[in-house]
């Protein structure tokens, strides 16, 4: 992951998991990853999907 954000202008991962109240990236791999992330964004319905359009326009 360090290396694919020293080789990118801006890491973003999306999940729709992030969407539910209870969700916590609580698997190893993902909380290695998320130091490494730009942005760590919901992709569950329309008002993230939005936020996204947001994040992307202002890069």
């Amino acid at each position: 992951m360090a290396r694919l954000q020293r080789h990118t202008h801006r890491l973003i991962w999306l999940t729709p998991l992030l969407g539910a109240p209870d969700y916590q990236p609580s698997v190893r791999g993902m909380q290695a990853a998320l130091p490494h992330l730009d942005d760590f964004l919901p992709v569950h319905n329309l008002a993230s999907l939005e936020q996204l359009v947001s994040v992307l326009r202002d890069i």
